[in-house]
């Protein structure tokens, strides 16, 4: 909700126009604000799950996201000390960025996703 906003929902995103004049004109006539909406695709949702997932402080499980990691990577990244990825006991291998790798994050992300 609001000037900008963005949301996914589902398979389509919903980007909120950043024109406060446009916004407000919009609500005074009782109309919807006017937004763009997008269809967002499986590769799509998986590769914005890494970016997203990664910037928080806990570990991300990788299932469902297979397709968009480069193994070959992830083994560079995990042996020059940048991610750590552990084993819990359903089999899932969570992936977290290390302190090291917390400072470079963006260079690691996009070097991770192929």
């Amino acid at each position: 909700i609001g000037i900008g906003a963005v949301s996914t929902l589902g398979g389509l995103r919903r980007r909120n126009a950043p024109s406060l004049a446009r916004y407000v004109a919009a609500l005074r006539h009782g109309d919807t604000p006017p937004r763009e909406l997008e269809p967002i695709d499986g590769e799509t949702k998986a590769l914005e799950r890494i970016m997203l997932g990664l910037r928080l402080d806990e570990p991300l499980a990788l299932e469902g996201s297979e397709s968009v990691i480069d193994r070959a990577a992830l083994g560079r990244l995990r042996d020059g000390g940048l991610v750590e990825v552990g084993s819990d006991r359903s089999g899932r291998e969570p992936l977290k960025l290390t302190r090291r790798g917390r400072f470079l994050g963006g260079a690691v992300t996009a070097d991770l996703l192929t």
